[in-house]
């Protein structure tokens, strides 16, 4: 299982259904926009303090990104 990809996928559903941009979830998490967008096509693996920041912004769990 590629874990990139899922992660990538729940962090860009999770964002969607907040109806929140990239611009302002990079914002919150911290993170470039260019390195979020990375993220949420499965080409970085973003460090575990990254997942916890990206999870709180997203209001949910880093494990609820792990989901498939």
């Amino acid at each position: 299982m590629d874990w990139a990809a899922v992660v990538g996928q729940n962090v860009r559903k999770r964002r969607q259904v907040l109806g929140l941009s990239q611009e302002q979830l990079a914002h919150d998490a911290d993170v470039t926009m260019r390195y979020l967008g990375a993220i949420e096509r499965g080409q970085q693996n973003p460090s575990l303090a990254l997942l916890v920041r990206i999870a709180t912004a997203l209001q949910c769990s880093p494990v609820d990104l792990f989901s498939s």
